[in-house]
């Protein structure tokens, strides 16, 4: 079968990573306006605390999604024409939401209490309400049904609408309340259209809490809870390892390499997954041949698209410094390291999440998380070996060190879950 074949199979599923790269773009424009605005008007101290504030936020964001975002989208999408089937799976990932919301609530009670974190109690409670946002915004079931596209829109709508007010009430380091409520604001409003729609579709019923409902769907997430935990300690804790061993203007010039390359990934790969995620759990459980051919082209075609993003990158890196500032003079080589990432982060994402995941079982389901938990453990020796010595470009190697091991090993236990069946 030819590519122009595949492409007309999957006509839907085009037209969602189109509507998803235009969107993911969209939405980068309005951080990237406000980031440097708020780095400049709220002074580096208060700054910080919304940056501390925001990375604690992060790890809770985790605790409640409990990779509900891939495990209960694949049970959606087996079941996404019946209604009762689809208003129990739903019922229960909403409860456990709830409930791990409760938790992650306390928890942030806790690190506030902390004397030594006193200063940011009040970022924190601010910016606690991206965590809610984000609870009710439900994006695994607009996944599993097909429409993520939506997901994206209301992101779009809500960071255009809400960000650019930062430019209004945020005018000196005494607003960075407002400043962490804004950021938090985000979430709510896109929760609130996301809710909106969801009543007005009503594409299901919420049936009563059911505690053997909610154990499964722990269950079938704390696999993926587990890869998302440990993926995370590279994702967000890389920048507070080197703040230890090198200056500021270091960890900036790696945080804005990291951030571009990530950035990037989140243009190309992200919305192909996200579109391509429920129709492949969907053809696996019909048979795996076509399944498989989806995802081998998926991994063939973006692989290309990743040489022609680094091809990109040795070309314009030379040139970062002149648009970012004088500040940024040395964020060549660091940049360039990190684009060889995306050919692994593109296999394990690919063979990961399309192939182990949406096609694969229990036994796949807990190789994905032991892969997140090995690469934990190679960042953090890595990182903490290459930092104090070559500060940014040793974090850069450790993050390629990294990818490099999460995407070869899925890559090899996707071909081995084939060579089984």
């Amino acid at each position: 079968m030819d590519i122009k074949t595949k492409l007309i199979e999957n006509k839907h599923e085009i037209t969602d990573i189109i509507y998803l790269v235009a969107l993911q773009g969209l939405n980068f424009i309005a951080p990237i306006l406000v980031l440097p605005y708020l780095m400049v008007v709220l002074g580096a101290e208060k700054f910080g605390y919304i940056s501390f504030a925001l990375a604690v936020c992060q790890y809770l964001n985790v605790a409640v999604d409990f990779g509900f975002y891939l495990s209960t989208t694949k049970r959606i999408a087996l079941v996404k024409d019946d209604k009762a089937a689809l208003s129990r799976i739903f019922s229960a990932a909403f409860y456990c939401k709830m409930g791990l919301l409760v938790l992650s609530f306390i928890v942030l009670a806790v690190i506030a209490a902390i004397p030594k974190f006193a200063v940011y109690r009040p970022a924190l409670f601010a910016m606690f309400t991206m965590v809610v946002g984000n609870a009710f915004l439900f994006a695994f079931l607009f996944q599993g049904l097909g429409q993520i596209r939506w997901v994206s829109i209301f992101n779009g709508i809500a960071k255009m609408s809400v960000l650019p007010l930062t430019f209004v009430f945020v005018k000196n380091p005494d607003d960075y309340l407002i400043a962490a409520l804004l950021q938090g604001g985000v979430s709510i409003v896109a929760a609130i259209i996301s809710l909106l729609m969801i009543v007005r579709k009503r594409w299901l019923n919420l049936p009563r809490f059911c505690m053997a409902d909610c154990k499964t769907e722990m269950k079938e997430g704390f696999p993926i809870f587990i890869s998302n935990a440990s993926g995370n300690i590279y994702v967000f804790g890389f920048v507070l390892i080197l703040g230890i061993f090198a200056t500021p203007d270091e960890v900036g010039r790696y945080a804005a390499s990291d951030k571009i390359i990530r950035a990037l990934i989140a243009v190309t790969m992200a919305p192909v997954i996200q579109a391509f995620y429920p129709s492949v759990v969907r053809m696996a459980a019909t048979g795996w041949q076509k399944a498989k051919n989806t995802v081998n082209l998926l991994l063939g075609l973006l692989l290309a698209a990743m040489v022609v993003i680094i091809v990109a990158v040795f070309a314009v890196s030379p040139y970062l410094p002149e648009w970012l500032g004088s500040d940024y003079s040395g964020t060549e080589t660091i940049i360039r390291i990190l684009s060889f990432a995306t050919v692994f982060i593109t296999m394990g994402g690919i063979c990961g999440q399309l192939g182990l995941l949406a096609m694969g079982g229990g036994a796949q389901k807990k190789s994905f998380s032991k892969v997140y938990v090995g690469a934990a453990v190679v960042a953090l020796t890595s990182v903490l070996v290459l930092s104090p010595f070559y500060q940014g470009i040793g974090a850069a190697v450790a993050i390629l060190l990294t990818e490099a091991y999460v995407g070869i090993t899925m890559l090899v236990l996707y071909v081995k879950m084939l060579r089984s069946c």
